[in-house]
């Protein structure tokens, strides 16, 4: 019986990773950490600051992981510009302390990094798809982090702690909180289905990113934490790219409306780069992951969830 360590559990993402494993290894053992008060899933939980390092040895040390997801940071490009100090506290602290204690404790234990394709900033778009193989060039606070966190997961792989690593591009899918772009447009529009809004405020629609279904790419973490290679970083990604005004019309037209679309200056970003697409064929070769929900069925599925709430 394996035992997993989720931080971050709480999450959009955590309450999906959980749903896998009940699915998949129904007598595994779960301990999720996160920092608020309580968790309706059916696991051991503990409300956890990991920002404290004595804390975090103490947890990991009890509970003696087999394996842990680090889902746990500040996933936010906006909100990086808005604390820059609390995003770097968060994003690389915490990463410190768990491989510290992983370290120290001697553990045989798997450590799977979460990183995001921000850290490889601006590429022209005849240089896309993104591979691992590209020098990272991050261009926000946020991508800055995650670069350092994926640095001290070598660090410490070099060291002898059995660490996996992810660059994940957006992900997306039902439950996604309305903070992030998708979530925010599709619950927008809704809304305006339902004749409880009138129009609908964007930043740039024009750019495009390569979007997963979340519940493909926790599948993704899975195999990366069961067949993936010590020490080696793996994009997570689709492969494909998308405008966001395409999304939007996808979207609209489910819905069967044509929405009025403003744009918000509040909502414009420094830096944004245009065109993001990522190569996911190392993880499909090497490792045989594959996707189960197109495009068109992910969006269908978040249009039904904002629907309902």
């Amino acid at each position: 019986m394996s035992k997993y360590l989720i931080t971050g559990v709480a999450g959009f993402v955590g309450r999906y990773l959980v749903e896998y494993l009940n699915a998949n290894e129904p007598d595994a053992e779960i301990m999720g950490l996160d920092m608020a008060d309580g968790c309706d899933m059916p696991i051991e939980y503990r409300k956890v600051n990991l920002t404290d390092k004595g804390t975090t040895l103490s947890v990991i040390e009890g509970f003696a992981p087999d394996y842990i997801i680090h889902l746990a940071s500040i996933s936010s490009v906006g909100q990086s510009w808005q604390n820059p100090e609390q995003c770097f506290k968060n994003n690389t602290d915490i990463m410190l302390n768990i491989l510290e204690a992983v370290k120290s404790c001697g553990l045989k234990c798997r450590v799977l990094s979460i990183g995001s394709s921000e850290e490889y900033g601006e590429y022209a778009s005849c240089d896309m798809p993104l591979k691992e193989t590209y020098k990272l060039n991050p261009l926000n606070p946020y991508a800055v982090a995650k670069v350092s966190q994926e640095m001290l997961c070598k660090v410490y792989g070099a060291l002898g702690v059995d660490v996996v690593m992810t660059r994940s591009f957006n992900h997306i899918g039902p439950r996604q909180s309305d903070r992030f772009v998708i979530a925010s447009f599709i619950k927008q529009l809704v809304a305006i289905s339902q004749g409880k809004q009138e129009f609908m405020s964007v930043g740039n629609i024009e750019v495009s990113r390569d979007f997963t279904d979340v519940r493909d790419v926790v599948a993704a973490y899975y195999t990366i934490l069961h067949r993936g290679k010590s020490g080696e970083v793996y994009n997570v990604c689709s492969g494909i790219s998308h405008k966001l005004s395409e999304i939007i019309k996808t979207a609209e037209d489910i819905l069967g409306i044509k929405a009025d679309i403003r744009v918000d200056e509040a909502r414009l970003r420094p830096n944004d780069v245009m065109l993001i697409s990522g190569d996911n064929s190392k993880l499909k070769q090497e490792l045989a992951w594959s996707q189960k929900y197109n495009f068109e069925q992910t969006i269908k599925d978040i249009v039904k969830y904002w629907q309902q709430n």
